[in-house]
């Protein structure tokens, strides 16, 4: 991971009381309510009002262009939609903290409108398309999450990549067992778009532990990569070097021991959890990260 986070992007949004309401927590709760909502309509006998934003390819050439982006509100209550906004608040929030809430909004924004775009080609072609729901969406954020932290562990100690890659290939199965072939595209080019945005932020670890990079005759590869902060990480680092590679004179003088900023950093993590870090200490923490990870490949030489 080597991406910096743009300063006051990834502070709340604002605050109820003490507790910090991010862009996620409105995503949840909009989720939630909608839901809610439906459910009331349809116990009162006025279901009917739900198919109104229910997503039609056939419905949308007629003009009723908002079923694009209201078809991701519209869930029944279950015990799998309680679990999908765990997974949507748990994943999303480091997404949110990892890009800002600006970029995060643009992210799940596109995954929105990239469903509905995609079926809609199929309604041109004369098969005709309905959908409702956002677990594409959601599962796509679960991808970004991975782009981010591809060796996470979770069940039994097996990492992020392996459980993102079983379960976008269950997925994939169930929805061709359900004679639904559009719905895998849509899912798999959510996932594609979502690591896609997150690999141009700045998060460059191999997402399967491989790296590749593609190289063509008279063409070379740009080395500047776009980041959540204008010139990365790396860029704000080389910034403070002359020409010759050796670090300025005020670098020299305000060098602190990365080692002993990380335990500090990490030490008001662990009485206040990870979301009392600004966004300075955030990108305090990741160049320490770096320089420690720098100065181990050294020493092993």
């Amino acid at each position: 991971m080597s991406a910096a986070i743009l300063p006051g992007e990834n502070e709340p949004l604002f605050y109820l009381g003490e507790f910090p309401v991010r862009l996620i927590t409105l995503l949840v709760a909009l989720h939630s309510g909608a839901m809610i909502t439906a459910s009331l309509l349809i116990a009162s006998g006025h279901g009917a009002l739900i198919d109104l934003f229910i997503y039609s390819s056939t419905a949308v050439a007629h003009g009723q262009i908002w079923r694009l982006a209201t078809y991701a509100f519209v869930a029944s209550p279950s015990v799998w939609f309680l679990l999908e906004m765990v997974m949507l608040y748990y994943f999303g929030r480091e997404v949110e903290n990892g890009l800002g809430w600006k970029r995060f909004g643009i992210l799940y924004g596109g995954l929105i409108l990239l469903g509905p775009l995609l079926l809609q080609a199929f309604g041109y072609g004369g098969i005709p398309q309905t959908f409702a729901g956002a677990q594409e969406v959601n599962f796509a954020v679960f991808a970004a999450f991975v782009a981010m932290h591809p060796g996470a562990q979770f069940f039994f100690g097996l990492a992020a990549r392996w459980v993102f890659l079983g379960l976008l290939a269950i997925s994939s199965l169930q929805r061709l067992a359900d004679h639904q072939p559009p719905q895998v595209l849509v899912l798999i080019s959510s996932c594609i778009l979502a690591v896609m945005l997150m690999r141009r932020a700045g998060f460059e670890e191999p997402l399967f532990g491989y790296g590749f990079q593609w190289s063509l005759p008279g063409l070379k590869s740009p080395k500047s990569k776009f980041s959540a902060m204008p010139g990365g990480l790396r860029g704000s680092v080389a910034g403070n070097r002359s020409s010759t590679g050796q670090p300025s004179p005020s670098e020299g003088a305000t060098r602190v021991d990365p080692e002993l900023e990380m335990d500090g950093l990490l030490e008001k993590i662990s009485r206040k959890g990870m979301n009392s870090l600004t966004a300075t200490e955030r990108a305090s923490l990741e160049q320490a990260r770096q320089a420690i990870l720098q100065r181990g490949g050294r020493n092993s030489k």
